[in-house]
């Protein structure tokens, strides 16, 4: 057996995909499928990217591998490119323009070139197994339309699910009411050596869920205010990767709703009819309302302080850097580098991409 991982929630998946190749070498997994489909601070974009986005990509018979050197034409960042430095496995770009037919053939064509046989489809947090209904599913289009394609690809597809509940979307409850009714088998546990490498990637990349999986595998645990006010728990169980049957989980969840779409614009037409919006809705009502990005200034550390004051009050253990980034409204690429400068220089003792501590021993 030899697979292709196909990173659901994109390029924070890519990273966990690394790891999981490195803690379950059984899997053979010779290459990552990632979309590119990054943060506003990064990318002012809304929605993925298309291949047609990009120089500097090298084709593999219908499939675009990322290199170190490839780049955003029409201006914006990927975080893929930078990838490329820290993971040694292929990265190959999930072009949606086409819809889920299209990211299928992709799919067909990796295999083809990479001489695999088989589908690991690798989501953190798990919002990839909601039926669809759940209050707090917010982003369910990239984890639908990579199940519904690995599913029509026609490979045999495994999905494989950690850091349960780190996106912020289904609680842990809700999870693992999903696992267990989808029968899942509780394959690995995480440990330290698994993310050896992989560290350094927090100081820069904006995945909060992923970040917190590296942090809760290096035995950090607590409670932890993320991006817009939501809050997840660090628990033992969020190290534990668990398996699902694509197959099972396509015809249970919105990946049914989208399975034979062939352009992005469908894709988003069907989750607003069945969900009154999409996920790039979102970001380009969030594009249009943002305020122009404040430069970080040293006073902006008291009013982190008196934030982290009254989190710690509310029970909270830690902020993620992204939570901290938009409080401050460092909301473009220079502004939350300087502010990461900053934080480093100033709170070194809080400072711990991805998290930042309001509580520390002896607090």
């Amino acid at each position: 057996m030899t697979a292709i991982a196909i990173a659901a929630g994109g390029g924070g998946d890519a990273v966990t995909a690394a790891v999981l190749a490195q803690e379950m070498p059984h899997l053979h997994i010779a290459a990552i499928m990632s979309y590119s489909w990054d943060r506003l601070i990064i990318d002012p974009t809304p929605g993925p990217r298309s291949s047609a986005d990009f120089d500097g990509l090298v084709d593999h018979g219908g499939v675009y591998e990322v290199t170190h050197t490839a780049g955003l034409l029409t201006g914006g960042q990927s975080t893929l490119p930078r990838l490329t430095q820290h993971i040694d496995l292929p990265i190959l770009l999930m072009d949606i323009s086409s819809g889920t037919t299209g990211l299928a053939l992709q799919i067909r064509n990796a295999a083809d070139a990479f001489d695999a046989t088989d589908l690991i489809v690798v989501d953190v947090g798990g919002d990839i197994l909601a039926v669809g209904h759940e209050r707090g599913l917010r982003s369910p289009l990239a984890d639908s339309v990579a199940l519904a394609a690995a599913v029509m690809s026609g490979l045999p597809s495994q999905v494989l699910v950690t850091g349960v509940g780190l996106d912020g979307e289904l609680s842990i409850s809700e999870v693992s009411a999903r696992l267990t009714h989808l029968g899942a088998q509780d394959v690995a546990v995480l440990t330290p050596t698994d993310v050896i490498g992989f560290e350094p990637i927090w100081s820069w990349h904006p995945s909060e869920a992923n970040g917190l999986l590296t942090a809760a595998v290096h035995g950090w645990r607590g409670t932890v205010e993320t991006q817009r006010n939501s809050i997840v728990q660090l628990v033992d169980a969020v190290t534990h990767v668990y398996q699902v049957s694509a197959v099972t989980l396509a015809e249970n969840s919105l990946a049914a709703l989208v399975m034979s779409s062939t352009t992005l614009v469908e894709v988003e037409e069907l989750l607003r009819n069945h969900r009154g919006y999409s996920d790039i809705d979102i970001e380009r009502n969030r594009l249009t309302n943002r305020f122009a990005a404040r430069t970080p200034r040293p006073e902006v550390l008291a009013e982190i302080d008196r934030y982290a004051i009254d989190a710690a009050h509310r029970g909270i253990d830690a902020l993620t850097v992204r939570r901290v980034i938009e409080l401050a409204e460092a909301t473009d690429l220079p502004a939350s580098e300087s502010l990461r400068e900053l934080l480093s220089r100033e709170r070194p003792d809080r400072f711990h991409p991805p998290i930042y501590a309001v509580r520390l021993d002896g607090d």
